[in-house]
């Protein structure tokens, strides 16, 4: 029933007005019915106000969001809503920040982002600058991040600063941050995924009180940047997965085979094989991520491959449909500028897995 109720709702809300949502903070009233239709607390227990869906129905759900919508900014702007802050405070945070936070998270009356990436050094452990110094009741934060995505309209940043700069990665530690205690946003334009604000997060020694600090002191990098960064991977690239299929439907659809020349006509074929087999490696990729199984080791193999694979796939298929002459309009073009993405994904993943696993 969510299902189909999430396939109309992206049809005749999410479609339609994606023009219209481009360049501009999240859509209020569209984050609220998807709070409503319980997209924003899924994989939250319904103790804490969400819905307690697995992790993998939270993304196929957000897939079907993508897919049906021609949407993939919208669809992030919710996978990090839940994966990088609202997921995270349910399993690093105190009771009592739960109790707080992950209800108005699930409501979608706070919008959730991760402040960890800085400019110039991504979300280099060894390289963070952003501080937090421990003052009588709490921490005094300073420091820089971004491009952190949701900034714009975000009410909660899951903060990562260094409390003990002289033990480098062990020095990290993360905390909950309200906008209203004193941070700065500024906006920044990414010229892709225009459906999903992002900005550039300023901290200037913002105070914050010492029951936000999630998890313990020292945990920051060990246990949640690196969570966040295998959580955001896992469940994006089915999601991903889910947009290209779709891409390559609209790209296929309209054509006239008989005026496709037949090599053409079995590289489309082949590639629309290839997603296929790539659906069910996400799904895989997210079992071992959030399953009972564990295996590091194919997990990162997975990781990689898609990392690099995902961005070829969309860089071959544009260049045979140039060689082709079949041009690219409406939909089908726009959806491929997000899909740049992509190609910033895999210029970069490389160095996360080095520096972040």
């Amino acid at each position: 029933m969510i299902a189909k109720e999430l396939r109309t709702f992206a049809r005749t809300r999410v479609l339609p007005s994606v023009e219209r949502r481009s360049g501009r903070a999240l859509d209020r009233k569209l984050w609220k019915k998807l709070a409503d239709m319980g997209i924003l607390g899924a994989p939250i227990e319904r103790r804490y106000g969400g819905e307690g869906w697995g992790v993998e129905e939270f993304v196929e759900g957000v897939a079907i969001l993508a897919a049906e919508g021609y949407d993939l900014g919208l669809a992030l702007s919710v996978l990090d809503h839940v994966m990088l802050c609202s997921y995270p405070l349910q399993v690093f945070a105190s009771e009592g920040l739960k109790k707080r936070y992950l209800p108005l998270l699930c409501r979608g009356e706070l919008v959730g982002a991760a402040a960890v990436s800085e400019p110039g050094s991504g979300a280099d452990p060894s390289r963070m600058r952003a501080r937090a110094e421990r003052r009588e009741g709490g921490y005094v934060i300073s420091g820089e991040k971004g491009p952190v995505t949701n900034a714009p309209s975000a009410g909660a940043f899951l903060v990562v600063a260094s409390t003990d700069p002289a033990a480098g990665k062990k020095g990290l530690s993360a905390f909950l941050v309200e906008k209203s205690d004193g941070v700065k946003v500024e906006e920044m334009e990414l010229g892709f995924i225009t459906t999903s604000p992002h900005g550039r997060v300023i901290l200037d020694g913002v105070w914050v009180p010492g029951e936000r600090l999630v998890g313990e002191e020292g945990q920051g990098h060990e246990r949640v940047s690196r969570s966040l960064f295998l959580w955001e991977r896992a469940a994006a690239i089915p999601v991903i997965v889910a947009y290209l299929e779709r891409w390559h439907h609209l790209l296929v659809s309209p054509l006239d085979p008989a005026a496709v020349p037949p090599d053409v006509r079995a590289a489309l074929a082949q590639r629309k094989v290839e997603l296929t087999a790539y659906r069910v490696l996400g799904r895989r990729l997210l079992e071992l991520t959030f399953g009972e199984e564990e295996n590091g080791r194919e997990r990162l193999e997975l990781l990689l491959f898609f990392g690099k694979e995902l961005a070829e796939w969309v860089e071959s298929t544009r260049l045979l449909l140039e060689e082709a002459r079949i041009p690219l309009e409406g939909d089908a073009a726009r959806m491929l500028e997000d899909l740049r993405l992509l190609e910033v994904g895999k210029s970069l993943l490389d160095w996360q897995l080095q520096n972040l696993i």
